[in-house]
């Protein structure tokens, strides 16, 4: 195999989220077109090859990732770094978006508070002042996070009605 289609591989198999092709082409010392030549390639063998794993774009961002019929199958093992109680509140936040915190603690109580703060924190949620409260949605990060293509509120919402979980 080609050294840049390696070098790509690697990049991809050593991130923790997705990477656009400039930051790939940063990292391992390519012009931005042989990293593309090399994604081609590599997304081409992983689709031919039998594996678990795939490399998918989300966003216009690349990715190595475990195919969705093999990572519920290991999710038990898979690190979790979010409460399963927060993950619930991101869920509805994601869902129901653009939707006031008051809104989320009505459904949730008042644990909500701090779960948002978290989610805040984590630069899975923004928050804009509205009134007395403040309007939530998901970021940029939120989709790289759970590794879900989506541009918009509704794309999202219907990845949850098709089975997609957090």
């Amino acid at each position: 195999m080609e050294k840049e289609v390696l070098l790509v591989e690697s990049a991809l198999f050593s991130a923790t989220r997705p990477l656009s092709v400039r930051e790939i082409s940063e990292n391992v010392g390519l012009d931005e077109k042989e990293v593309r030549r090399a994604l081609k390639k590599l997304v081409g063998l992983y689709r031919n090859r039998e594996t678990a794993i795939e490399i998918v774009n989300i966003g216009g961002r690349y990715t190595m990732q475990l195919k969705p019929e093999y990572a519920e199958e290991t999710r038990e093992i898979a690190p979790t770094d979010i409460p399963a109680e927060v993950v619930k509140t991101l869920s509805l936040i994601a869902y129901y978006q653009p939707i006031t915190q008051s809104r989320i603690v009505e459904m949730r109580g008042p644990s909500a508070y701090g779960h948002i703060k978290e989610l805040i924190a984590m630069g899975l949620v923004s928050a804009r002042p509205r009134g007395r409260t403040k309007v939530l949605r998901t970021t940029k990060r939120f989709l790289e996070k759970f590794n879900i293509d989506a541009r918009t509120p509704d794309d999202i919402r219907r990845f949850f009605e098709n089975g997609g979980k957090l």
